[in-house]
């Protein structure tokens, strides 16, 4: 089937293979267009995703290295049965999971096999997306194997992309690594050209497709080899592809809808909005009050101090500020106060008993708090720390240890 002519805001994109192909997804020139209308219209040009300003609709057609192609034995199915089953018919001929990839069923070939195209689903979904985020309808999702002109008894070959997609029959085709060294995409034409003709009849020719001039000399000498003519001219945009990958999409979102029922939730999403709005309105409400009491109990703490101290100019923490009065004032008066070295010492003292001197390896003062450093031995176990612990906590002292290995330890007034 000849290629339509593409109207103004159509164009015709060949993908690059997935594993370079999300860089040309930005700024980069790596997709192939053939874009209609203007004085460039029906020629190849590279460009990125942001190049196609402008467009509006866009056939794409995949890298032949990222569809598979296959014939299997499918049960007489049709519709939701037949996507169903479809998973567990290719699953033995695929390196990953059947889950995972959009298959999409062909025509029927006869002898109860049907030709399958598999795709990676993520690559499809993220392809299809970045076109249609960008305001591009994507009308068409082809195989490029499957996309080239079939004039038989010649064989197609499209050389793009560093690839080979080789058509070989009407619903067959394979893809093939090629590169960019010139010699080493002679190896690969002939490899895959005589992969094929082990199991299928000698072509005539080959109809040879190119994205540029530097496949030329590596489609001779592969020629020369292979003893076929070889026919080459530019890359153009395809007849109908065969299979449009697109029904593999919408068939994974059909599949993931069929068992919502939106009726259902109805009641469930009114109660969980309406339990929603309730918990945020308490919570602001909780939140108003509480800041009342903080403001009224921040009122009486800075009366008090006030009462207390009247000589006092700016009241900013009344609890701390009251403290350290009390303080000064103890300590004026010739007494100590609990966080004292002396009373603090004293407390400590009494928590150990008579087994302080063995337990002690150290003792630091310093601003308010004891830092102890025991017998490594004596404190060695869980058992032995939570002891120690107890028998503070007794005293009104609480001691912490600074972590589970080290014989250090923090004794504290308990708050």
């Amino acid at each position: 089937m000849a290629a339509a002519p593409l109207k103004r805001g159509e164009a015709v994109v060949w993908l690059p293979p997935r594993s370079e192909g999300e860089r040309a997804f930005g700024t980069e020139a790596r997709l192939l267009a053939i874009r209609g209308g203007g004085p460039a219209s029906g020629r190849i040009e590279r460009v990125s995703l942001d190049g196609l300003q402008g467009t509006s609709q866009v056939r794409l057609v995949f890298d032949p290295r990222d569809v598979v192609l296959l014939m299997p034995q499918v049960p007489a199915l049709t519709g939701s049965r037949l996507a169903q089953a479809l998973p567990n018919v290719v699953e033995d001929a695929l390196l990953q999971d059947a889950s995972a990839c959009a298959i999409v069923a062909g025509p029927v070939l006869g002898e109860g096999r049907r030709l399958v195209a598999v795709l990676d689903r993520e690559w499809l979904e993220f392809t299809v997306g970045a076109f249609e985020r960008r305001g591009m309808r994507v009308r068409a999702a082809w195989c490029a194997q499957l996309a080239l002109p079939w004039s038989p008894p010649a064989w197609s070959l499209a050389c793009v992309h560093g690839g080979l997609a080789l058509r070989t029959g009407e619903s067959a085709g394979i893809g093939w690594i090629a590169g960019e060294d010139p010699d080493f995409r002679t190896e690969a034409i002939v490899a895959a050209i005589e992969t094929v003709l082990a199991t299928e009849l000698r072509p005539e020719a080959i109809e040879a497709f190119v994205d540029d001039a530097s496949w030329g000399p590596s489609l001779e000498r592969a020629a020369s080899r292979l003893g076929l003519p070889v026919r080459v001219s530019g890359l153009a945009a395809p007849a109908e592809g065969g299979i449009d990958l697109l029904a593999g999409r919408a068939a994974a979102g059909r599949r993931m809808m069929a068992s919502f029922d939106p009726r259902a939730w109805r009641v469930p999403a009114a109660l969980a909005v309406a339990c929603v709005v309730a918990a945020l309105v308490g919570l602001n409400l909780h939140w108003a009050q509480m800041a009342r009491e903080k403001d009224a109990i921040r009122q009486s703490l800075e009366s008090t101090f006030r009462g207390a101290f009247p000589q006092a100019q700016v009241v900013v923490d009344p609890v701390l500020q009251m403290s350290r009065q009390v303080a000064t004032l103890r300590a004026g008066s010739g007494q100590s106060g609990p966080e004292d070295m002396a009373p603090l010492l004293a407390r400590f003292a009494q928590a150990l008993g008579s087994s302080g001197i063995d337990v002690l390896a150290g003792l630091e003062y310093r601003e308010g708090r004891l830092k102890v450093r025991f017998q490594p031995q004596r404190v060695d176990g869980r058992a032995a720390r939570e002891q120690l612990r107890e028998q503070c906590a007794r005293a009104g002292l609480k001691l912490q240890f600074d972590n589970e290995r080290d014989p250090t330890a923090t004794v504290g007034l308990q708050t």
